[in-house]
């Protein structure tokens, strides 16, 4: 039998062969659905990403535009303004963080790899912008691909009205598709991650079903990320604001953990760091029957 290999995550020795790393969102966007996630400038900005940071964050995004269907369509040189100047000063001071960028447009990235970002997160999959492959290839950049079934999406289906034979199905053979370009690309796989894109052109019924047969996509060979924090599949069971879904996303989250998923992308870190201790000390047995945590 193969031994258990150990990780340390946080202040825990886990017994996982890879470690979940949490991705703290950061909104510049006054579009963005959640309204607590938007920083409405600089010092905001890394105010947030601070506070991530200190909460467990192995990555921090920065995103000047909104995904949603009634999100405002913004200029180039305004997703620059809102995006550059707030990963430059997250860099500055945390030099030792990695830093993605949420954009699908190529020009933008590049100028963000320039300022110190190391990720790229297109919800487009680098379908909208061709030359957005050679700019990740060319930085070694991580490339965060996301199913968007809508405008600007690989299909261009309306956003709200979408429409799927078999949404897992269908989903796969987009990333296999997608993987497959960016290999031929030269991307290294072990640089691709998949993001399924719940409720990016998709029902409840839909996420619900991606959710369900997540494991399926670690068939792929690729990393995968989950996004559920707020979204509005939880609404679905629970007719709430996006403000009081944190128990369904923490849900969806630790199901998609167990699924196979390495990373997560939230709005606030510290539950689900919460979440991931407390998994790994029940699963890891760390804590002894005094309570004390068992080095």
């Amino acid at each position: 039998m193969k031994p258990p290999e150990y990780h340390r995550y946080r202040n825990w020795p886990v017994k996982f062969a890879e470690a979940v790393d949490i991705v703290g969102v950061v909104n510049t966007s006054p579009d963005s659905y959640f309204g607590p996630s938007i920083a409405s400038d600089v010092d905001a900005a890394v105010a947030a990403a601070r506070t991530h940071i200190q909460h467990g964050a192995h990555y921090v995004e920065v995103g000047g535009l909104s995904g949603g269907s009634s999100a405002k369509r913004v200029s180039e040189q305004e997703e620059r303004d809102r995006t550059l100047p707030v990963i430059e000063a997250i860099v500055a001071e945390f030099p030792q963080v990695n830093v993605t960028v949420d954009t699908f447009r190529a020009e933008i990235a590049a100028a963000a790899l320039s300022a110190g970002a190391c990720a790229i997160n297109d919800v487009t999959a680098m379908t909208y912008d061709p030359a957005m492959v050679a700019v990740a290839k060319d930085a070694g950049a991580r490339v965060f691909l996301m199913h968007l079934e809508g405008p600007g999406g690989h299909a261009g289906r309306k956003l709200n009205r979408p429409r799927y034979t078999d949404v897992v199905k269908e989903v796969r053979e987009f990333f296999i598709e997608r993987i497959g370009t960016l290999s031929a690309a030269g991307i290294d796989k072990d640089k691709i991650v998949i993001d399924v894109g719940l409720g990016a052109g998709k029902r409840p019924a839909h996420d619900y079903e991606l959710l369900a047969r997540l494991s399926e996509f670690s068939e792929l060979g690729v990393a995968q990320m989950s996004a559920c924090s707020r979204k509005q599949f939880v609404e679905a069971i629970s007719p709430v604001p996006p403000e009081e879904r944190l128990g369904g996303s923490l849900t969806g989250s630790l199901w998609s953990v167990l699924a196979g998923c390495r990373y997560l992308r939230v709005h606030e870190v510290r539950p689900y760091a919460q979440m991931l201790d407390v998994w790994n000390a029940i699963t890891s047995r760390v804590v002894d029957a005094q309570g004390e945590v068992v080095q």
